[in-house]
């Protein structure tokens, strides 16, 4: 398991932040645009707040979702807002530029469209953990945790409802996978993650990079 461990959230995302600025780097140089799948929760507004900091060229950015809820986008569930709020308004990020998963629609139809967008291979694709050992909205005992393609609709009976999502096979596509996770509640599924427990739905991703914070590693 390879991961760094920050004091707090907000250094986690000025750590995640640098590691998104290398990547960029290299996916510029070598292809020309950099293809970057973000992942919802709260974790991830401290990676934004920190991007909205660097002198990037975003028009070189191209940004996806690697899961959402069965929401519209102008929901304050979606994540597609939470990043539209703390991140794409912010530095101008052209409309154009983002692949939102239409939450509006039936999920079904929504996951097959999205499949269609997507580039072959992106080059980093972020994700959460929930303090359930899920990722993405791949939660425990769900039939998309053995899903194949690369967009499925998975419901989740303890919510009662939709969610669309990346599957194992599309998030293992990725050429970089940084996962950011924080919070003392979570600490004991860390450890079992970190010791290959199987129980895990998050268990299922492939050579991982680790951003965690002080509170969440402490039993690491």
């Amino acid at each position: 398991m390879q991961y760094h461990i920050s004091s707090t959230p907000q250094e986690l995302g000025q750590e995640a932040a640098r590691a998104f600025v290398d990547l960029y780097n290299q996916a510029v140089q070598d292809r020309g645009i950099f293809t970057v799948a973000l992942s919802g929760g709260s974790t991830p507004v401290h990676l934004y707040k920190a991007l909205a900091q660097t002198d990037l060229d975003w028009s070189r950015v191209r940004f996806y979702f690697s899961d959402e809820r069965t929401v519209p986008a102008d929901h304050k569930d979606s994540n597609y807002k939470t990043a539209k709020d703390n991140f794409f308004d912010g530095v101008g990020i052209q409309p154009e530029h983002v692949f939102r998963m239409e939450g509006e629609l039936d999920p079904q139809e929504a996951a097959s469209r999205y499949a269609a967008v997507l580039p072959d291979q992106l080059d980093l694709c972020y994700l959460g953990m929930g303090d359930d050992g899920h990722t993405a909205s791949l939660f425990p005992d769900t039939e998309a945790l053995t899903a194949s393609g690369r967009v499925v609709a998975n419901f989740v009976p303890k919510l009662n409802t939709w969610r669309i999502t990346f599957t194992f096979e599309e998030i293992n596509r990725s050429r970089n996978i940084h996962i950011l996770a924080t919070g003392a509640n979570k600490k004991e599924v860390l450890l079992e993650v970190k010791n290959k427990s199987g129980k895990h739905p998050i268990e299922g991703v492939e050579n991982p990079f680790w951003y965690v914070d002080a509170a969440i590693a402490e039993l690491l």
